[in-house]
């Protein structure tokens, strides 16, 4: 059976189910689902997880049901979380569970595909019996009015930036790559050309995910590095494309660009990475590579530790305002109690040498 025909066939399950966590976002939430109405691929379901939504978004969810099911040929359902979990892992979670598609793709519910994108994706998908597919590239959508805008016009993007997730210095990606079974390459890979970790840059089978027990940890930070690196870990066949399908909105409304006080900040950012560092420490003890290669386990917790750090510079204006002993207040409610105190002083001690060197 060629593609085009596997594409487009229709059968009691879809193909692909695209998961999209949505809170509060009536603003936006029909020019994403306007962008699926226009896929060139109609074999596929959308399921929205509401996680108790104040505004409109669930009506304006609702309205749009008959319009898949008599214009795209998808289905659209909506989950309605009993309790607002604060994160868009978790409700991510319920939707891989409840998905039927062979695939998964997330998309957030600010954000937009391009008309072919789950074309594109699941025909490589299929080519090359990916578990999982990364990209390395998406748009970004900076236009503060882009609400107001008809959604075909959006869909336009020969003028929009292009955000590329590998270093400067590292060469562009620019075929298909099937990343190579050596474990100790592929932490290279992640470890020194920024190998996309964002939720958006994946796409992958859902049985693949079920069967290595990949979810979302609970963090309000950071828990989709722990997500693509676990499929970097245990896929047996992954790809990293440079197909941009994917465009991001930045929209000051999202709950990571809300205004926040220094402790609401102090609490997101270094809660995740205490948990993350957990996280981490799961997904490789459950592989023997990383402790025959300890090098490569502290490769990944050093990498983990500087991305954070470099998310949090918020926080520098902070460690000027604010003396040592609130700081280890704030700090030590964030550890285990019979390590906060000294945990706290070594944390805090670290990131004012950090922030004094770096005025050097």
């Amino acid at each position: 059976m060629s593609h085009k025909l596997l594409l487009s066939s229709k059968s009691n399950f879809p193909l692909v189910s695209v998961v999209i966590p949505m809170y509060n976002s009536e603003k936006f939430i029909s020019q994403t689902l306007e962008s699926l109405l226009y896929q060139t691929m109609k074999n596929f379901e959308i399921v929205v997880v509401d996680d108790c939504s104040t505004d409109n978004s669930v009506e304006v969810v609702e309205s749009f049901k008959s319009k898949f099911n008599s214009e795209a040929g998808g289905v659209l359902n909506v989950i309605k979380l009993p309790k607002n979990t604060g994160t868009p892992g978790l409700p991510r979670n319920i939707g891989i569970k409840i998905a039927r598609g062979k695939y998964i793709s997330f998309l957030d519910s600010d954000d937009l595909y391009i008309k072919t994108a789950l074309e594109e994706l699941t025909t490589l998908a299929e080519e090359y019996q990916a578990d999982a597919i990364n990209m390395s590239k998406f748009f970004l959508l900076v236009d503060p009015q882009s609400s107001s805008m008809p959604t075909k016009e959006l869909l336009n993007t020969e003028d929009y930036e292009v955000i590329s997730c590998q270093k400067d210095d590292v060469p562009r990606l620019q075929e298909v790559s099937v990343e190579s079974c050596d474990l100790a390459e592929r932490v290279n890979v992640w470890v020194n050309s920024d190998f996309h970790w964002a939720t958006c840059g994946l796409f992958c089978r859902r049985d693949f995910l079920i069967l290595n027990q990949i979810f979302f940890p609970d963090m309000l930070l950071c828990e989709d590095q722990i997500v693509q690196f676990a499929c970097l870990c245990f896929a047996e066949k992954l790809l990293r494309v440079p197909n941009i399908t994917y465009i991001v909105r930045r929209n000051a409304d999202s709950i990571s660009r809300q205004s926040r006080t220094v402790e609401e900040y102090f609490h997101r950012w270094l809660s995740s990475l205490n948990i993350g560092f957990n996280e981490f420490s799961k997904v490789m003890k459950r592989i023997p590579f990383f402790s025959e290669n300890p090098d490569c386990r502290l490769a990944v917790l050093n990498w983990f530790f500087g991305r954070v750090m470099l998310d949090a510079t918020i926080f520098s204006s902070a460690y000027e305002q604010m003396n040592q002993a609130t700081l280890n207040q704030l700090a030590e409610k964030e550890f285990h109690v019979n390590d906060a105190t000294f945990a706290a002083y070594l944390f805090n001690a670290m990131r004012i040498q950090q922030l004094q060197s770096k005025k050097l």
